[in-house]
């Protein structure tokens, strides 16, 4: 429980099934949190924004569930011309299909980095997430902690709480950045504060060790597990 986790694979380890529900549910709810995300999800527009881009979209992952391998490439299809139509939350889908693989996508991070590059050109927090877990884990380009936890601010700074844990993670163990206790401190109380339970869950164990410059408090342990536990029950959509 003390050891720090620095690898952000909770979206890449996602089998196939699972990843379908989530990019149907990315078609129909924000990544990050509405009031956080700077830029509007284009899944909160109008299907009769330009092109049908939405509708598109959607279509594309209606095909995706579908067993058959050509429906699937279809439905790949799709979601790129939705994409080339500037539908952000089709590119971040092709973006995460690449990067995880599926049984008829083989996985190619090459073109994974290359849709989360065209989307991080709209500020989307998902994006510049994804770039960072990228950066850090050498995945379609060389392994670098500074690249990794520059674009962790970055997502941060838009409002995403997986980014601002893992740039906490950075700054505790000095990966990318001087290693700062206080500052990591600072990161986790903020990701805690948008109910990441992995945050919750980092600070209670600080308080029950006496950890980042904090003094042990078993009531503050069990308060922050106690939190930790509401917010896996009410777990954000990923990123």
């Amino acid at each position: 429980m003390r050891r720090v986790t620095l690898i952000g694979g909770g979206a890449l380890c996602l089998a196939a099934a699972l990843l379908l529900a989530w990019l149907g549910r990315s078609a129909r709810q924000e990544p990050e949190r509405p009031a956080l995300a700077v830029v509007p999800s284009p899944s909160s527009q109008s299907s009769a924004e330009p092109g049908g881009s939405l509708a598109m979209r959607n279509l594309g992952f209606r095909l995706l569930g579908l067993s058959d391998p050509e429906q699937v490439k279809a439905g790949m299809q799709t979601l790129t011309s939705a994409a080339e139509q500037g539908d952000v939350e089709a590119e971040l889908s092709l973006g995460r299909i690449y990067l995880a693989g599926m049984p008829t996508v083989p996985r190619d991070v090459t073109r994974a980095r290359e849709h989360f590059l065209r989307a991080e050109s709209s500020h989307h927090p998902s994006a510049a997430y994804f770039l960072g877990v990228m950066s850090q884990n050498g995945q379609g380009v060389r392994a670098d902690p500074r690249e990794a936890a520059r674009w962790f601010e970055i997502a941060a700074e838009r409002g995403s709480p997986d980014a601002t844990f893992l740039l906490a993670n950075a700054y505790r163990a000095g990966a990318g950045v001087p290693k700062d206790d206080k500052k990591a401190l600072e990161l986790y109380e903020k990701a805690g504060e948008l109910e990441h339970a992995p945050a919750l869950q980092t600070l209670a164990m600080a308080y029950l060790h006496g950890e980042l410059g904090l003094e042990r408090d078993e009531a503050e342990y069990r308060r922050y597990m106690m939190e930790a536990e509401h917010a896996l029950q009410h777990r954000p959509v990923p990123p």
